[in-house]
């Protein structure tokens, strides 16, 4: 906050208030009148330095006294109004509360409320909602400084803080500043009767309306006041989890900052898609911004085709997408709208802005239907009471109406987050979280003890015939230790560098779990590719199709048949089931009726006198009000009628007192209990009707959301209960699989398998949050497989390591666990590359590694002079503003280079003449802006192939249409070098070109 400052731009009055305010504070003059006391406060205001000014107040002789007489001339709203204010501001300086930890701040403080000469008309004057925001702003600093008070000091007035109506003004405040400060005194208060855990500014919670001690009570979506709030979020470092003494609580605080460490990466993003929105910083928006709305109706789907209930808006004019199709019948719209699904893309975060303020983020439920029409409709679906109430509050009385379309993932965030409140307890947490040097690596209950001892007894032997495999299996001496370890270990961690078979072991410990135990194997991947070509290791080791089951939507050929969709229940639903169903659908529909009722009586809610009447009819703290509104019956029955003769009607005393007069007619007739509300000054008249439409559309908006929540919970039981087959079915097998995401997605339907064995390939890819998310309550043992020297999980650049601040947020479980000095195994022969190439890697990165026979006396590539070759030039790249590279968050643009990109060319099509096929070919590049242009410059003659996290990353730059993203021809592939890792490739087959942007490696 700045320094107010109450002086002129004239010198001559500088100089005399400077001179004034030295006379006061040191007794040569007093303040003897209301007029002097104000001088007094401008002349204090005008201090230019406020703590130097303090510490000469504290140290003189009459200064602090001084503060307390200014105070005391006036108790009028008026003065809290003016000086006061500005007083109580100049005081709010950030580097008070430094000084001598805030012990000077606290001085003045006390000789502002003690003796209560000023504080009590104060906080009567807030309580009567007779104050100016300003005024409110310092008083709710001053309330807050004062439960701060150290040794109980700010007992006395915590009841104050406790009153519902002070902390309702607070929190449900139009202005953000006073918001925030309710939600700091909110967690003042839950402090005094917590343990006392972090109840400190810079533990967790108080910081805006979304932020609590407890990580649970986090709403995932955020709110508009949480993105304005430009206090820091509260993370822990990654060293701080393990200290010592931290034992007792590590459990608790490291599931705490895995949820707040992911969530923030979720929302560096969301934030600066939003400055760029608003122009506050460069950038290309990914999403579309529509203004002009109406408010329509609300949504709940149609008995063939439920769905969560929603708010439509109907825009006031055509989408400029559009406004240009040719012809303009409902068919051409629907067939653009279905090409281009990015114009409002389902499940897509929206940013709410009624009358230019951000007041909420709903997700998008994207109806083609309503977008197709000539004024489109747009479908919003809100999550959290509070986060409604919010948003229909304000839309009541909204006079412009804006929605920006964000394109952050946070469906890809969402289940992850809720997994992670969800979890009371971690299994193996001794492993993963207590494990010390001399802690003895413990051994599954279940270990095929018969299988082990036969391994150990002959190392070299062909395992063939264990595995019951046509092909030979003979292991290296670290295959064979890695496999042992995968099976004798309840926490084993596998280390693969390139092409030394890590998928392999893994479905051989796999395959050996299967067939010598019972246990159920829950297979995780970061990839889809990565999960069906392991999927696919398991079918060629023996396991048959129809004991494995596959949760997601993308499958190859050999993969399909184990996908959940396509399979068949072997049990029918008992009639109790389908009776159970037919209620739910019963109740579902009767809610959404309701539901329907209540937005028609919130839509044309007006706060007329029947309601007013109605309203302090029930509301007990208004009794004296109702009393005094009610118009006398004449006992005789006749009709009273006014000064002009009109009849009285019975709100005639509620108009009256409204318009600030007195009782009239019935002047006489005032008991004695109401004598006071007639002699109101019309502010608090007036601050009480707010306060009385306020609560009633309160009312209507809480019962409105009480019956949405109601329908969701209806509608989500029914879902739960259709979901039953395909619990049964993934119950049924013996191997399920899926994708890190798909995990925490299909969480409720995974509870039917008991994932005794947690099996995690691409480990050190994944973040440690996703493999927390994936343990079910009972599994006993984890299989980590993985190589945490290659890359790291993609995160905001801010939380990485890389960063350095500590935070580590893409130091995945594998890397923190060998870090650690977890035992593990290292796959040390590779059987991929030939040895030009190897050699780069073990020059670099793993010294240890060792070639396989089988990548010696390769042919040499035809038509070229080396088998490795580097290509310098000397044009330089351009920087590609239109994007931005994942890798790096601080970086606004990707780079090109044109000249590497017709060299590319040039050497696929020499190539080709050299008899190699394009499906022979892979292009690798490390920046988005360039596989960009490779693209396009392919396309032209061999049409590129992308794998799914780069079609994703280019259809979330713009740069390419979702529809072409499914391509699934198999011929020259294009790839960043992040996302390209853990495609299984022979580079014997295989010639990678790697465009550096200024230079070319070309591998063969």
């Amino acid at each position: 906050m700045t320094t107010p400052s109450a002086s002129s731009t004239d010198p001559s009055r500088v100089t005399k208030l400077a001179k004034f305010f030295n006379a006061i504070i040191s007794g040569a003059q007093s303040l003897k009148t209301p007029k002097n006391g104000d001088l007094f406060i401008e002349a204090l205001c005008d201090q230019p330095d406020a703590p130097t000014c303090i510490e000469k107040i504290i140290s003189s002789q009459a200064g602090l006294s001084s503060i307390q007489t200014c105070l005391r001339f006036n108790a009028s709203a008026s003065f809290q109004n003016g000086p006061a204010t500005a007083l109580l501001q100049y005081v709010q300086c950030p580097s008070l509360k430094i000084i001598h930890g805030g012990n000077f701040l606290h001085r003045v403080i006390l000789h502002v409320v003690e003796p209560p000469f000023f504080w009590n008309p104060f906080l009567l004057s807030f309580r009567n909602g007779l104050l100016n925001t300003e005024a409110q702003q310092c008083f709710g600093f001053l309330l807050s400084e004062l439960l701060c008070l150290p040794s109980e000091g700010g007992a006395p007035y915590l009841p104050i803080a406790q009153e519902a109506s002070i902390q309702t003004s607070f929190l449900s405040s139009t202005s953000y500043e006073l918001r925030t400060i309710g939600q700091k005194i909110k967690h003042i208060v839950s402090a005094f009767y917590s343990d006392g855990e972090e109840a400190s500014e810079c533990g967790p919670g108080g910081r805006h309306d979304n932020d609590f001690v407890d990580f649970r009570e986090i709403a995932i979506h955020p709110t508009a006041d949480e993105l304005l709030s430009e206090e820091q979020p509260f993370l822990r470092v990654a060293r701080s989890i393990d200290s010592p003494g931290n034992e007792e609580k590590r459990l608790g605080h490291h599931l705490d900052n895995q949820f707040r460490l992911l969530r923030e990466d979720m929302l560096s993003e969301l934030r600066e898609e939003l400055q760029i929105v608003f122009g506050k910083r460069k950038g290309r928006h990914r999403g579309i911004v529509v203004d002009g709305f109406t408010l329509l109706d609300v949504a709940c789907g149609d008995h063939q085709k439920p769905l969560l209930w929603g708010l439509r808006l109907q825009c006031t004019s055509d989408l400029p997408q559009l406004a240009n199709v040719k012809p303009k019948g409902p068919k051409e719209r629907r067939d653009l709208l279905i090409q281009n699904r990015n114009i409002f893309k389902h499940q897509s975060l929206a940013c709410l802005i009624l009358d230019g303020e951000i007041v909420s983020f709903p997700t998008i439920r994207r109806e083609v239907d309503d977008l197709a029409q000539k004024l489109p409709v747009v479908t919003l679906q809100f999550t959290g009471k509070a986060n409604t109430s919010k948003a229909l509050l304000r839309l009541k009385t909204a006079k412009r109406i804006k929605l920006v379309q964000i394109d952050t993932a946070v469906f890809a965030f969402e289940p992850v987050l809720k997994g992670l409140q969800e979890l009371r307890n971690m299994p193996l947490v001794d492993e993963l979280l207590f494990w010390k040097s001399d802690s003895p690596m413990s051994l599954p209950s279940y270990a095929p003890m018969a299988l082990i001892e036969k391994i150990e007894r002959k190392p070299t032997q062909d395992l063939s015939s264990i595995f019951d495999s046509t092909k030979s299996i003979r292991l290296d001496d670290s295959q064979r230790a890695s496999l042992l370890s995968g099976l004798k270990q309840k926490v084993s961690l596998i280390q693969g560098p390139p092409g030394t078979g890590k998928s392999f072991i893994g479905a051989l410990i796999a395959k050996a779990i299967y067939h010598f135990t019972e246990k159920v194997i829950f297979v995780v991947c970061f990839k889809n590719h990565a999960l069906d070509q392991f999927l696919e290791d398991l079918l060629d080791i023996g396991i048959p199709s129809d004991q494995m089951v596959r949760l997601g939507g993308q499958s190859t050929a050999r993969t399909k048949c184990m996908a959940l969709y396509d399979q068949v229940a072997s049990t029918r639903q008992s009639k109790s089931f389908y009776k159970t169903l037919d209620e739910l659908r019963a109740e579902r529909d009767a809610l959404a009726s309701r539901l329907h009722a209540s937005f028609a009586r919130y839509k044309s809610a007006n706060a007329r006198q029947t309601d007013l009447m109605e309203y302090l009819e029930f509301s007990p703290e208004e009794a004296e009000f109702y009393e005094a509104f009610t118009v006398p019956k004449a006992e005789d029955g006749s009709v009273r009628v006014g000064r002009r003769g009109r009849a009285v009607n019975e709100f005639y005393l509620l108009d009256r007192w409204s318009r600030g007069e007195n009782a009239g007619i019935f002047g006489d007739q005032v008991s004695e209990t109401c004598q006071h509300v007639w002699q109101m000054a019309m502010p608090t008249r007036q601050a009480s009707l707010s306060t009385w439409k306020h609560d009633i559309l309160n009312e209507q908006v809480s019962e409105l959301c009480d019956i949405a929540e109601k329908y969701n919970a209806a509608h989500g039981e029914l879902d739960r209960m259709l979901k039953t087959k395909h619990a049964s079915i993934i119950g049924s097998r013996r191997v399920v699989a899926c994708t890190t995401t798909a995990a925490a997605k299909y969480a409720q339907e995974l509870q039917a398998a008991s994932r005794d064995v947690l099996l995690v390939e691409e480990a050190g890819e994944i973040l440690e949050s996703h493999i927390l998310t994936a343990l079910a309550s009972g599994t006993q043992q984890l299989v980590l497989i993985g190589d945490h020297k290659q890359l790291r999980p993609k995160v905001d650049y801010k939380l990485s390591v890389e960063k350095g601040e500590g935070y580590d947020l893409n130091m995945s479980l594998f890397e923190r666990l060998v870090l650690k000095g977890f035992p593990h195994q290292i796959l040390s022969q590779q059987y991929r590359m030939r040895p030009e190439i190897s050699s780069l890697v073990r020059a670099l990165t793993y010294p240890d590694l060792k070639d396989a026979p089988k990548t010696q006396g390769r042919p040499d590539i035809r038509g070229l002079q080396d088998n490795v070759i580097f290509v310098s030039h000397n044009h330089r790249e351009i920087e590609a503003k239109e994007m931005a590279d994942w890798k790096d968050m601080s970086s606004v643009s990707s780079k090109q280079n044109q000249y590497e990109v017709d060299m590319v060319l040039k050497c696929v099509r020499y190539l080709a003449q050299q008899g190699y096929g394009t499906e022979k070919i892979i292009i690798l590049t490390p920046y988005l802006g360039q596989l960009q242009l490779l693209r396009t410059a392919l396309s032209k003659d061999n049409d590129p192939v992308l794998n799914d996290l780069d079609s994703f990353d280019l259809v979330r730059a713009g740069l390419l249409p979702a529809a072409s993203a499914k391509v699934s021809q198999r011929k020259i592939r294009l790839a960043t070098i992040d996302n390209y890792q853990g495609e299984e490739s022979d580079v014997s087959t295989y010639i990678f070109f790697i465009a550096m942007c200024t230079k070319i490696l070309i591998f063969v």
